[in-house]
C-alpha cells in the first residue's frame, strides 16, 4: 500500500520569471542591508529592503493563488488538497526557519553569538509566531498569510464558478483593500511587527493578481504591458527613500516608505503580471539564468546573509578590501545559500499528499 506522501509527483507549472523576480526581491534586500552597514555608499538605498519582501509577499500570495484556481473541477471540496496545501507550506518554511533558530539558540548557548540572538524564551517566541528578530519578521506574517489563504481562494472561485464579470470581481477586490486598509490603517503598524493585519493589502494584490492573469491571456497586449513595467520600475526608484525624501525636501529617514503596503502591492503585482504577458525582452531579464538561480535559492539567502554579513564586519572586510568588501560579502552570501538550500530545502520540495484514486480503481 502506498503511502500518502509521494515523492516526486508533478507539480503545478514552473515559471521561470517568477524565480527570476523572487532573484530580484531578495538582491533588494541585500542591496539595503549592504547599503545600511556602509558597503554601499553610494547609491544610498538604506530603506529599500521592505519593498524587497513585499515584492516575495505578492509573488507567494500569487502563485499559491494560482495553483489552487487551476485544480481540477471539485477539488477545492476534497480535504486531500488543502492536506497537500498545509504539508507542502509547512516543509516549505518550517525546517529550514527552524535549523536557523536551532543554530541560532545552540550558537548564543555556547557563548559565540554569531547568528540570531535567540535565547530560549525568544526561541519559544518565534516557534509561537510571535516574534521575529531582524529579516525573521516576514515568517510570521507569511505563516499566518497561508492559514487565511484557503478562504480567499474560496471566494475567487466562487466568483469564478458563478461567472461575474470582471468588474464585478474587480469591485469586491478594490472594497477588500479598502477595508484592510481601514481595519489596519498603516500609519498606526509597527515597524518589524510579526501581524498580517498591516501587510494584508500586499498579499491581496497577489492573489487578485492570479485572476488579471486568465483575462490578461485572453488580451494579449505586450506593448501595453511593457510600457507597465517601465512605469513599475519608476515608481520604485521614486519610492527610494533618499530620492523620496530628497524630491519632498527633507531629512533623510530610511523608514520614509516603510508603510507603502498599498503602493507596493500594487507596484509589484503590475510588474509581476507584465513579466508574464510583456515583451519578449522584459520576459528574458527574469528568465536570465543567474538571476533565476538567486530566486531559486532565494529563501536560504534571505534568512543566512546578514549572519554572513555581521560576521563579514566584525572580520573587517569592508576596511581591508574596500571596494571589492560588498562582492566578497555577496559571494560567500551565495555560497553559504547554495549549500542551504541543497541540503535543508531541495530535498522536501517533491514531497506532497498524493490524490486519491477514484474507488474501484
Amino acid at each position: 500500500m502506498k503511502s500518502a506522501l509521494e515523492q516526486p509527483t508533478p507539480g503545478p507549472v514552473h515559471l521561470d520569471v517568477l524565480d527570476g523576480l523572487r532573484g530580484l526581491a531578495v538582491l533588494i534586500v541585500l542591496a539595503s542591508h549592504f547599503s545600511s552597514a556602509g558597503l554601499f555608499p553610494r547609491p544610498a538605498l538604506h530603506g529599500v529592503g521592505k519593498s524587497g519582501v513585499y515584492l516575495f509577499f505578492v509573488l507567494s500570495a500569487y502563485l499559491l493563488t494560482r495553483n489552487l484556481l487551476r485544480q481540477p473541477p471539485g477539488a477545492l471540496w476534497q480535504g486531500w488538497t488543502w492536506l497537500d496545501y498545509a504539508v507542502r507550506r509547512v516543509l516549505r518554511i518550517w525546517p529550514l526557519y527552524l535549523v536557523v533558530l536551532g543554530a541560532s539558540w545552540l550558537a548564543l548557548y555556547m557563548g559565540h553569538p554569531v547568528l540570531y540572538a535567540i535565547d530560549t524564551p525568544a526561541l519559544w517566541r518565534h516557534l509561537t509566531l510571535r516574534e521575529g528578530q531582524s529579516v525573521l519578521w516576514s515568517i510570521p506574517v507569511e505563516f499566518t498569510f497561508y492559514l487565511w489563504l484557503p478562504l480567499l481562494v474560496m471566494v475567487l472561485a466562487t466568483m469564478g464558478r458563478w461567472r461575474w464579470p470582471a468588474w464585478a470581481q474587480t469591485s469586491v477586490f478594490a472594497l477588500s483593500l479598502g477595508a484592510a486598509t481601514w481595519r489596519w490603517p498603516p500609519a498606526e503598524s509597527v515597524e518589524n511587527g510579526v501581524s498580517l493585519g498591516p501587510y494584508l493589502v500586499v498579499f491581496l494584490c497577489g492573489a487578485f493578481a492570479a485572476r488579471v492573469d486568465v483575462w490578461a491571456a485572453r488580451r494579449p497586449a505586450r506593448v501595453l504591458w511593457g510600457a507597465v513595467a517601465v512605469l513599475a520600475a519608476v515608481a520604485w526608484c521614486l519610492a527610494i527613500p533618499a530620492i523620496w525624501c530628497r524630491f519632498l525636501g527633507i531629512a533623510f529617514e530610511a523608514t520614509v516608505t516603510r508603510a507603502w503596503y498599498l503602493f507596493f502591492g500594487l507596484l509589484w503585482a503590475a510588474l509581476l503580471l507584465a513579466a508574464l504577458h510583456g515583451p519578449e525582452w522584459l520576459r528574458r531579464i527574469f528568465a536570465w539564468r543567474g538571476l533565476r538561480w538567486v530566486g531559486l535559492i532565494s529563501f536560504s539567502l534571505y534568512l543566512w546573509h546578514m549572519p554572513v554579513l555581521d560576521a563579514l564586519r566584525r572580520a573587517g572586510v569592508a576596511e581591508h578590501l574596500s571596494w571589492a568588501a560588498p562582492l566578497v560579502v555577496l559571494a560567500v552570501a551565495l555560497t553559504v545559500a547554495g549549500l542551504s538550500y541543497t541540503l535543508f530545502e531541495r530535498p522536501l520540495q517533491g514531497v506532497r499528499v498524493r490524490r486519491p484514486s477514484p474507488a474501484g480503481r
